[in-house]
């Protein structure tokens, strides 16, 4: 009992540590709602207000408690805060960090009452029906001591939102955030759904470096050629043998690459090819510097480094039950 109480000290001075960080300038009344919220998560476990309450065992009538987060929640925050915690991001992030970068779906099947409830594509159902909930996109960097991510950009959003533009409109919201936060330039890793014209020339545009998946469909110039990215695969059976590690276990692959432009742009790329991890080849397109053998390996795994999102989203929602 003893160790458990000195357990739960420790944690709540980090709490309390963390919290002043970020609020030292906010004022007494927002320092004491980003304390009481970030512990209240942490203990409850839970993102409902009830649940926060309960732990944080206030001397009022727990209703109270409820009305006072609630109305904090309605006031925007101290703009001080979002910069201390983006001073507390690079501090782990080192330099040239690696942004992941995806999105997900939070399903409300049973609510009828929450604000803007939209429909979205269930993505953990065998058939992918749509549900109602909302879509959430996420930005995180990898930290450079334990490779852990860390949130730089969270966007709750649906298409039944006012004047709500897009899905890709959010993503470009977040990248600008990103990159203004940024000291140096970072290496953004995109899965096939973001394989978009338009996403190529921004990035371009903004200096950053990218990795992103290709789909089946994009077409790429080679050697004064316009070909399909699958015929270029069915061309190449991999020179550079390695090992990485893919869904769970360590996996023996083959990769080639060679330079390419696509219809975005008339800068040249380089599409690394992956045989060996599925039943289709992995085509991903970057314009990182590739030089060697090392460099085309360390590609693959900047790009399979994404299972971190995955984790990520998976707890968010099981821990907090934030679905």
């Amino acid at each position: 009992m003893i160790n458990s109480t000195t357990v739960t000290y420790e944690i709540k001075r980090k709490i309390l540590n963390f919290a002043n960080k970020l609020t030292h300038v906010a004022g007494k009344v927002q320092a004491k709602f980003v304390s009481d919220m970030i512990y209240g998560l942490i203990k409850s476990k839970s993102v409902l207000l009830s649940d926060i309450s309960d732990a944080l065992m206030e001397p009022i009538k727990k209703i109270d408690t409820i009305e006072r987060l609630s109305n904090n929640l309605m006031t925007e925050l101290d703009p001080s805060i979002k910069v201390n915690y983006d001073n507390e991001v690079k501090k782990v992030i080192g330099r040239s960090p690696v942004i992941l970068v995806d999105d997900s779906d939070i399903i409300k099947p049973h609510g009828f009452h929450f604000d803007s409830l939209g429909m979205v594509r269930d993505g953990s159902s065998p058939k992918k029906t749509y549900e109602k909930g909302y879509m959430v996109t996420e930005m995180v960097a990898i930290t450079k001591r334990n490779k852990q991510p860390v949130s730089l950009f969270s966007h709750i959003h649906s298409s039944t939102e006012k004047n709500y533009k897009s899905t890709n409109a959010i993503t470009y919201e977040g990248l600008d955030k990103v990159i203004s936060l940024l000291d140096e330039r970072a290496t953004f890793v995109f899965d096939r759904g973001y394989d978009m014209n338009g996403l190529f020339k921004y990035m371009y545009k903004n200096e950053q470096d990218f990795i992103i998946r290709l789909t089946s469909k994009r077409k790429l110039f080679n050697k004064g050629k316009w070909y399909k990215a699958t015929t270029l695969c069915d061309s190449r059976k991999g020179k550079i043998k390695t090992k990485v590690l893919f869904s769970g276990e360590e996996k023996e692959c083959y990769i080639s690459h060679l330079n390419v432009q696509i219809t975005a742009s008339k800068k040249n790329m380089c599409l690394v090819l992956v045989y060996g991890l599925g039943e289709r080849p992995m085509m991903l397109a970057t314009n990182k510097k590739i030089s060697g053998k090392e460099d085309v390996i360390n590609i693959l795994r900047l790009y399979l480094s994404r299972w971190r999102i995955e984790e990520y989203f998976r707890f968010k929602k099981q821990a907090y039950n934030f679905e």
